[in-house]
């Protein structure tokens, strides 16, 4: 199954057409790059799938979510927005690390905000927050 599909996305800014019909899905265990040149439209792209930015047409869905779909006029809530954006990592071009945060908090900052939707969170949330230290403390 598709974790992520784009199918025939476009993308202007007034005359400038950014993404002319863009389709793809990635499989779950798959790796995608996307290249091109500077301005050839791969930040819109990657913006339009977190929701940063709307694009104008075609249909983007994420782990068999619809998060947009220009033919349908459904408009999604902040909430269904940000379940979206917790499955899609984005590391922006010029990124900085959050300065409140140690290393660690800032390693591991987005599978502990998804870990707050498992059923068993609050049951187990001491537990589930040691293995995500554990597991960035290995990354590190």
């Amino acid at each position: 199954m598709a974790i992520l599909e784009v199918k025939n996305l476009h993308k202007s800014f007034g005359n400038n057409c950014v993404l002319n019909g863009i389709s793809f899905s990635l499989e779950e265990g798959g790796v995608l790059s996307v290249i091109g040149s500077s301005g050839s439209g791969k930040t819109t792209l990657l913006r339009c799938i977190t929701s940063l930015e709307t694009a104008d047409e075609g249909q983007i869905i994420v782990n068999g979510n619809v998060v947009f779909d220009s033919e349908n006029q459904h408009k999604f809530t902040k909430e269904e927005i940000r379940r979206n954006r917790l499955s899609v990592g984005l590391v922006f071009q010029q990124f900085h690390l959050f300065p409140q945060y140690s290393v660690l908090d800032n390693v591991t900052l987005a599978v502990k905000l998804q870990a707050k939707n498992r059923e068993d969170y609050k049951a187990n949330k001491k537990q589930i927050l040691a293995e995500i230290d554990e597991q960035g403390m290995e990354l590190l």
